[in-house]
């Protein structure tokens, strides 16, 4: 028996290219510049398969300013996996309570919020 990768509790469920193609009604071109350009968050696996985690893609389009958020981490580590853990992982707030994931505030239009943090984490990630 093998163990569960880790990653997969951590980042949830993905999508192959052919599989995020079809979700976002794509060409399977446009998904790959739009992985080039940050528009799209890419994860490599160690044995070379590309996944599109699928917590970007909500009501059949792409989180709203997701690459917004990516530009930002991206100055901070180079790393796409660590960006999905960030983006996709609660973390209690001030008052213990369990906090939205950035994910989860993009989604509820909270994008200001997000970027500060975002800027704040790549600040840190890139000290």
């Amino acid at each position: 028996m093998t163990d569960k990768n880790p990653w997969a509790e951590i980042i949830g469920p993905c999508y192959t290219l052919a599989s995020l193609s079809r979700a976002l009604r794509w060409t399977e071109a446009e998904v790959k510049t739009a992985a080039a350009s940050l528009t799209v968050l890419e994860l490599l696996t160690d044995d070379g398969v590309l996944l599109y985690p699928a917590f970007q893609v909500w009501e059949g389009r792409l989180v709203p300013a997701l690459a917004q958020v990516l530009q930002v981490l991206s100055t901070g580590t180079k790393g796409r996996w660590t960006w999905a853990q960030w983006l996709n992982t609660r973390i209690d707030d001030e008052s213990g309570e369990e906090a939205l994931s950035a994910i989860e505030q993009l989604r509820a239009g909270q994008l200001d919020d997000v970027l500060l943090d975002a800027r704040h984490t790549a600040w840190a990630w890139s000290s």
